[in-house]
């Protein structure tokens, strides 16, 4: 890991987490961060976004971010160019995750379920009605088993009590699914837990996307602020946690910057460049 001193933003490659990070907590985006992603793409920088918002609640973004030109979707299981053409995607095992559905089912009584299906957000009734605001409703279905199939890539869960205690949904999903080594247990920036391949994050989609544009590592900037960025944090030549993130999350990165409400992202690509 660096020392968050990065000397040029040529060739580097930013990856941006989007809710908590580019967004501001009343989720709109500043002119000043929009002024800066255009000046590091003018200094040679390659950007992309890195969320857990899938391709349909990502594309709208897009328009606002013009020096923006991929996307890391689904916490980096798929890989989007800014003209909606898929570069890359994992896939995650139907049957395994059918069984791990059937398990916790009766593990955890109140559950509901959601799948990413080939770009397609499907979802039980609880699922649909728990979405926050700027993420699209899934196609609502009656159950989520009957649906999995080719182009399976996650499974998102949601209990209407645990929607405040993320930290101990994620151990009784964990607990509930030990021995099932073919899916693995995620935090996903929403009150939701998912599962995902095994070894998925941000951090692969991320790795693909620097191979992809011949991007050595040290030359990787990521900035986020949640769990679901931590192996992205860790991975990147940079992790860049926001002021407001946890502690956890600042032990992850090499360089803290402002809180997201105080434009943290455009204020270190400014020290970057130079113009503060």
């Amino acid at each position: 890991m660096s020392s968050g001193l990065v000397p040029s933003l040529c060739d580097v490659l930013v990856a941006l987490d989007v809710d908590g990070t580019l967004l501001r907590s009343d989720g709109s985006l500043s002119a000043r961060t929009v002024a800066a992603l255009n000046a590091a793409q003018a200094s040679g920088a390659h950007l992309s976004l890195a969320t857990g918002r899938d391709w349909h609640a990502v594309a709208g973004l897009l328009d606002q971010v013009p020096a923006v030109d991929y996307a890391l979707c689904v916490n980096g299981i798929e890989v989007f160019r800014r003209d909606g053409a898929q570069l890359h995607a994992d896939a995650l095992d139907p049957d395994a995750a059918a069984q791990a559905v059937l398990v916790l089912r009766r593990a955890m009584p109140g559950l509901a379920f959601g799948a990413g299906i080939a770009g397609d957000l499907v979802g039980e009734p609880g699922v649909s009605n728990a979405m926050p605001p700027g993420v699209a409703d899934p196609i609502e279905v009656v159950d989520i088993v009957d649906h999995l199939g080719v182009g399976l890539r996650d499974i998102v869960l949601y209990h209407p009590d645990l929607r405040g205690d993320l930290e101990g949904f994620h151990a009784a999903v964990t607990s509930a699914l030990v021995g099932h080594d073919r899916v693995q247990v995620a935090f996903t920036g929403l009150p939701m837990i998912e599962l995902v391949p095994p070894g998925a994050g941000k951090h692969t989609g991320l790795a693909w996307l620097a191979d992809h544009l011949a991007v050595e590592r040290s030359k990787v900037v990521a900035f986020g602020d949640g769990r679901n960025d931590l192996s992205m944090l860790a991975w990147a030549g940079t992790g860049v946690a926001m002021g407001q993130a946890t502690d956890e999350v600042k032990s992850n990165a090499d360089v803290i910057t402002l809180p997201v409400d105080d434009d943290g992202v455009a204020h270190w690509i400014e020290q970057a460049l130079g113009r503060t």
